[in-house]
């Protein structure tokens, strides 16, 4: 009878629900017993309950991925195409999808936790994937999230360290989730925001200033281990339509399409240009996400050393605030200090121009920025930094010039119809579309190029700190004998 009975369980319940069975009878057998008993069950409900919700979860899947291809097909020989921006709650991420929107397609931002920074997404699954976690449903609620957007989404755009469904790798998008997304013939594209991509060995080669030059703390906050990031990265590009990248993230993903894709949405943006004639201490701000990242601690010192020589500077930092924060504290500012060891501006240095701000930052090379001969970034590596403040400060009257052209370097270039512009160029060469599709964004990229050629550069506009890197006796020859005033 005892071994008909072990029998049928082995045909009718689930292995985990059998080793729980077990467990609890060599409980209920020990001293303490009907203590740890009535705790065993008083949890079964729940257990049970996560199995049930993870088969439907999965089965959902399953169906989901066979729906998938036939009901995409039918939105694009519609031309309605439908895109998804996730899941990584940066500040660009929604408008990005207003990029897609501007060329036609049916798009949406999701997230499921999001910063102090922003809360501005389209759909923010927060508090739903909050309760799922109480209740230890986290991953089957992800996957039914997963089987929606499968049926609901023809292109999906990921940042490179997580997707829709949670990896036991860290900074790594769940393989189950890449294979679900190749098996329903989705188009998926993959971007690098830095710390997602960035590795040790390849950070340090870059030269002196560099992000990993004085980090205490590897692999705390980037992908860091080089063969483990190189590896992830080249099994991206076999299960994806394509991977994009831009400014230094180019180092650490070389095969990608080096697309800018930082966009702005201007009416934001009130613009305050420096004061004319300059009056007061000269005011730097900075706010950076991570004071060692964006080499804060060489910013202050320099202006503590130009302090004590006499000249007359206000300096103030905010870190960990609102973006709405960081923002009025700009538009109060004389100049906007960015970052100094990484070799590329950040999306701070574009908000500060889009207020009509002067930029101090440093860039590696020319051809990390879009349109380079027009970009006003007063370019400065830490060891230039006094000689460039110094400049600043005896050319204050040159600062409004700087930021008014500053203002329509984004106008021109970083807004969401430009971004979208360059979207449409990469679904072009990639997505293969209809026609119809095609046609669209064709025509989209048309207006897009005459509404930039109508918004002209400053007139005469020459800057004296050139993005491209220019030897310190060229670029900085014009500080000879500056002196306090």
């Amino acid at each position: 009878m005892r071994d008909r009975l072990r029998s049928l369980a082995r045909l009718v319940l689930p292995r985990s629900v059998r080793r729980w069975m077990l467990t609890t009878w060599s409980i209920a057998r020990s001293p303490g017993r009907w203590t740890i008993v009535r705790r065993k069950l008083q949890a079964l409900p729940q257990r049970l309950l996560s199995l049930v919700a993870t088969a439907l979860s999965i089965a959902v899947l399953k169906l989901a991925i066979w729906l998938a291809p036939a009901v995409g097909a039918v939105r694009l020989r519609r031309g309605q195409p439908r895109s998804l921006w996730g899941v990584t709650p940066i500040l660009t991420l929604q408008l990005k999808s207003r990029a897609d929107r501007e060329l036609g397609f049916r798009s949406t931002s999701l997230v499921y936790v999001t910063y102090v920074i922003t809360s501005r997404f389209d759909l923010n699954l927060q508090r739903p994937y909050m309760l799922a976690l109480r209740f230890g449903l986290g991953l089957a609620f992800q996957r039914l999230v997963l089987a929606w957007a499968l049926v609901r989404y023809d292109v999906f755009h990921f940042f490179a360290d997580r997707g829709l469904l949670d990896s036991t790798e860290r900074l790594q998008i769940n393989s189950e989730e890449l294979a679900a997304l190749r098996r329903a013939g989705k188009r998926v594209y993959i971007y690098a925001y830095g710390a997602d991509v960035r590795t040790r060995l390849a950070t340090l080669a870059l030269g002196k200033w560099n992000f990993c030059v004085d980090c205490t703390e590897p692999p705390k906050y980037c992908a860091c281990h080089d063969a483990e990031a190189q590896h992830y990265v080249s099994e991206l590009t076999k299960s994806v339509t394509a991977l994009v990248s831009l400014g230094d993230m180019l180092t650490y993903m070389p095969a990608a399409k080096h697309i800018n894709y930082w966009p702005l949405d201007l009416d934001r943006f009130n613009v305050v240009l420096p004061d004319a004639p300059p009056s007061g201490p000269l005011r730097i701000a900075h706010a950076p996400n991570h004071t060692h990242f964006k080499g804060s601690k060489y910013l202050e010192r320099t202006i503590d050393r130009l302090k004590v020589q006499g000249y007359d500077i206000e300096y103030c930092k905010v870190q960990g605030v609102p973006n709405s924060e960081v923002l009025a504290l700009f538009a109060q500012s004389d100049i906007v200090a960015d970052q100094f060891i990484g070799g590329a501006y950040g999306y701070t240095a574009l908000e500060a121009m889009a207020l009509g701000k002067p930029v101090l930052s440093y860039v590696r090379s020319a051809d990390l920025v879009e349109a380079p001969e027009e970009c006003p970034i007063i370019n400065a590596t830490p060891d230039e930094l006094e000689q460039a403040l110094l400049w600043v400060i005896r050319n204050r009257d040159s600062l409004r010039t700087i930021g008014e052209q500053g203002r329509r370097y984004v106008e021109r270039w970083h807004s969401i119809s430009a971004i979208a512009a360059r979207l449409g160029q990469l679904y072009r060469d990639t997505a293969n579309f209809p026609p119809a599709v095609v046609d669209r964004i064709r025509c989209q990229q048309e207006q897009e190029e005459a509404r930039r050629n109508a918004i002209p550069l400053v007139r005469n506009w020459q800057h004296p700190f050139q993005i491209a890197r220019q030897p310190v006796s060229e670029g900085l020859s014009a500080l000879a004998g500056t002196t306090p005033r």
